[in-house]
């Protein structure tokens, strides 16, 4: 018996990407083994990527590509909407506006969450390719996170799952959008991946299924070992270091948290009334990041009142 292919909603939240849009479209539709469609949420733009949007749907028949333009709430925020008006599917995934994607990459992200029966959140995730605007591959590449170097603590303030490389079930979707944390700087991938790990499981893809390409005017080189580095290093000078969710956690999915979560929770909520408990959180070896100058910034956040 043929198996019955599985529906795919790909959100995308676009801002002045007339570009490239149309060839991360193609990359996205020619996906093979799924029912893919595609939601866009145009985050208000000023040049014509609403109408390049608009005329390749018109000039292909597409009939699952769906374009809505929204007031301007920044990109984060963006996808977290997007997701949660797109309509229902048995999976979502996650785009950015200027990628190339490879045909199995949907199929195979989707692969081990089917292939585990048990009910409940999932979130898969897989690695990239970074590479020139023509597809070449660039010697800095990006460090993605195999599961077994995470932990709930380690999620808190640092993404595993790059936003295009991020595919959840249905579950995800509807505990994922139980709220979105009004907090600065706040990436919708670091919330995904945090509520999927929290309360789900994940399940990790060790193959490059995109081209993850860096443009001249790419606003950020996150993901590389220096250039995220230097971002973090300028955002933690600013007193803007890390997103602390943990209010949130405590208020949003109190039913799903156990006795010792909730504890760490509301000490981390409220460590700034007093430095005993910044200390406690600067001494506890498992509220880290992934490398010693990660961790390093994390805890010189926390002493200074930054998260």
């Amino acid at each position: 018996m043929k198996q019955i292919e599985k529906n795919v909603i790909v959100v995308i939240s676009t801002y002045n990407g007339e570009k490239n849009i149309t060839r991360q479209l193609e990359s996205i539709l020619q996906q093979t083994g799924v029912n893919v469609s595609v939601y866009i949420r145009d985050d208000s733009s000023t040049d014509k990527t609403v109408e390049v949007v608009k005329a390749f749907i018109f000039k292909n028949g597409y009939h699952n590509v769906k374009i809505e333009v929204g007031k301007n709430m920044g990109y984060a925020k963006s996808f977290w909407t997007a997701l949660k008006n797109c309509g229902d599917a048995d999976y979502y995934a996650f785009s950015d506006q200027d990628d190339v994607w490879e045909k199995d990459k949907l199929l195979k992200c989707i692969a081990p969450m089917e292939k585990d029966k048990e009910v409940g959140s999932k979130l898969s995730y897989c690695k990239m390719n970074r590479c020139s605007p023509d597809l070449q591959r660039l010697s800095e590449q990006v460090n993605v996170l195999p599961p077994k170097r995470l932990s709930k603590k380690l999620v808190l303030t640092q993404t595993y799952n790059y936003g295009a490389a991020t595919v959840i079930n249905k579950e995800a979707r509807n505990l994922v959008c139980r709220c979105w944390p009004e907090i600065d700087n706040l990436p919708h991938d670091l919330w995904v991946g945090l509520i999927c790990y929290w309360f789900g499981k994940i399940y990790y893809v060790d193959e490059e299924l995109y081209y993850w390409i860096r443009y001249q005017t790419s606003v950020t080189g996150a993901g590389t070992k220096w250039s995220g580095m230097r971002y973090r290093v300028k955002e933690s000078l600013q007193g803007k270091s890390y997103p602390n969710v943990s209010q949130y956690l405590l208020s949003e999915y109190e039913d799903l948290l156990t006795k010792k979560d909730r504890v760490f929770l509301e000490m981390l909520s409220s460590y700034k009334r007093n430095i005993i408990t910044r200390l406690k959180l600067i001494f506890d070896k498992d509220f880290r990041r992934d490398t010693l100058k990660g961790t390093a910034i994390l805890k010189t956040g926390v002493l200074l009142g930054w998260l």
